[in-house]
């Protein structure tokens, strides 16, 4: 379980420095099994604490300041970043260019944004509650406490506590669960939301794992056994600690398509905790070899292969809270303790690197949405070493085999892109669905319509269709015998004989529009019949 430990301001006179410590771990004595090259991050006196990271960027939180600010870490170029404030900023995650977090700026606890590309910063939530962010495409879920709940005093959350959603797409937050209980720890894939959530049993607390699909607006529970905590979620897979009767502690996998629960540790003493899962790879914290020295190693299960890896072997160092994103492990690790202060982490990086082995497919986009015609420039972000792609743009068009191909959407609509690469190993497939939105572009519209019947007698009951194009969002009907409509499509009844013109004016957020029928409706008197 990851505990949220105190948030605590030290002054420290000491700049951050960035080493890179490489060596070889280990050395591959099998197919399956991977070399492991080592990277020291941060070497500060200063608690560098709760990593992320994605493709090339790690994102943490340091109190290097005297205060947590969150650290960003270019892998490609060793830039080293971070945010500056004057009060706590914690609880980092990554996705893209998008880095959010939980910060105290504000008097309580909110979530922001900052995007790397443009350096700007967006507060996302008001409520003052808001804790533990993640982030997947332009969704992002935290825990809020808005609804009851508070934090005592080591920042614990206590009360009602509710998992929220933020879609950055329409600016529009959403509150997902509305239980009088906790939902903590929240983690996002697609449009699947996990969480897990405490409730009284007895006397005693049971903690389960649940899952939200957006798209079906349907709530799941996934766990059972005795406690549940911190999961996490990577396609149809969910991982998670439980702990037994007896206090063990264990990682389990659920698997959404075939509804199925594997347990993927069986460690004889149960310390197993932490898990993170990237397509087929789990990582978690270990403490099988040293249980009661507080010593802990971070451990890789392979679901493809059914292997697992020991990732570090230091048996000073207190590793814990990993993360990973394709050949890259991060965690934050205790072995380089100060002595002056018995609180000091570091964050260590583990690359892993196999014989020859298919692809892992990733790619991004140059802008995900616009206006047609929408120009899109794709760059492949695969691992492993392809050596050709195939590109599905989702619109019918064919199958395109450039390395970082640009492609143009001329017509309005939602688009699910495929990339598939390979090598002389095998191949991988990646699929990011409803990736690109194409938006039309507002014309100003061109009033039209039609009438049935155009004559008879009076009372004459007309009905009115517009045929207006480019998309009118307002009507306003005007029938030449002193009255009016807004409506769309609307009826109308002539009382008296006559000659009518009409007038329709239309309107959208580019311009008005009026046409004008003289004469269009006749309405005649009623007929007289004499008898002879």
């Amino acid at each position: 379980m990851n505990t949220y430990k105190k948030l605590c301001s030290v002054a420290l006179a000491a700049t951050s420095l960035i080493l890179f410590l490489i060596f070889v771990s280990s050395t591959a004595s099998a197919a399956s099994s991977p070399t492991i090259t080592e990277t020291r991050i941060t070497t500060n006196i200063s608690d560098s604490k709760y990593p992320a990271i994605y493709d090339n960027t790690i994102v943490w939180q340091d109190n290097l300041n005297g205060n947590w600010d969150i650290y960003i870490y270019d892998l490609s170029t060793r830039q080293e970043t971070h945010t500056t404030n004057t009060l706590n900023q914690v609880s980092p995650d990554i996705y893209g260019s998008k880095v959010v977090w939980e910060d105290e700026r504000n008097g309580g606890h909110d979530i922001y944004l900052q995007d790397l590309s443009t350096k700007k910063q967006t507060r996302i939530t008001n409520s003052g509650k808001a804790c533990r962010p993640k982030i997947y495409s332009n969704r992002i879920v935290w825990m809020d406490g808005r609804n009851a709940g508070s934090l005592d005093e080591n920042n614990l959350p206590v009360g009602n506590w509710d998992i929220y959603m933020y879609d950055l797409s329409t600016s529009t937050e959403y509150q997902i669960t509305t239980n009088e209980s906790k939902q903590r720890d929240p983690d996002i894939y697609g449009d699947r939301i996990v969480w897990w959530q405490e409730l009284q049993n007895g006397n005693y607390y049971k903690t389960d794992i649940y899952m939200y699909e957006l798209s079906t607006k349907k709530e799941t529970k996934v766990s059972t056994g005795y406690q549940n905590y911190g999961p996490s979620i990577y396609g149809d897979r969910i991982v998670w600690t439980l702990e037994d009767e007896a206090s063990n502690y264990n990682i389990y996998m659920y698997n959404i398509s075939s509804s199925t629960e594997t347990l993927i540790t069986t460690d004889y003493y149960g310390l197993s905790a932490g898990p993170a899962i990237y397509k087929d790879r789990i990582v978690w914290t270990d403490g099988r070899f040293s249980p009661g020295s507080g010593n802990h190693d971070i451990y890789m299960h392979d679901l493809s292969t059914s292997t697992e890896t020991q990732i570090t072997t230091n048996e000073s160092s207190q590793g814990g809270l990993p993360a990973i994103y394709g050949d890259r492990i991060v965690w934050q690790d205790e072995r380089n303790l100060n002595q002056n202060d018995e609180t000091s982490y570091d964050i260590y990086m583990a690359t892993l690197s196999y014989g020859p082995s298919p692809p892992v497919a990733d790619f991004s986009a140059s802008a995900t949405s616009g206006n047609a015609p929408l120009k899109v420039k794709f760059t492949d972000k695969s691992t492993g070493t392809p050596t050709a792609w195939k590109w599905s743009f989702g619109d019918g068009s064919a199958l395109v085999t450039e390395y970082n191909p640009t492609y143009t959407y001329s017509k309005p609509g939602t688009y699910t892109v495929k990339e598939t690469v390979s090598n002389a190993a095998g191949k991988d497939t990646e699929i990011k669905t409803n990736y690109i939105t194409v938006k039309t572009v507002p014309i100003k519209p061109v009033a039209a319509f039609s009438a049935s019947p155009t004559s008879g007698k009076a009372p004459l009951k007309v009905q009115f269709t517009d045929k207006s194009t480019n998309s009118p969002t307002s009507w306003k009907w005007s029938f030449g015998d002193g009255t009016y409509s807004t409506s769309k499509n609307p009826a109308h009844t002539y009382s008296k004989a006559g000659k009518y013109t009409v007038y329709l004016t239309v309107k959208n957020a580019k311009g008005s529009n009026t046409k004008i029928v003289s004469g269009y409706i006749v309405a005649s008197n009623r007929s007289l019949y004499f008898v002879v």
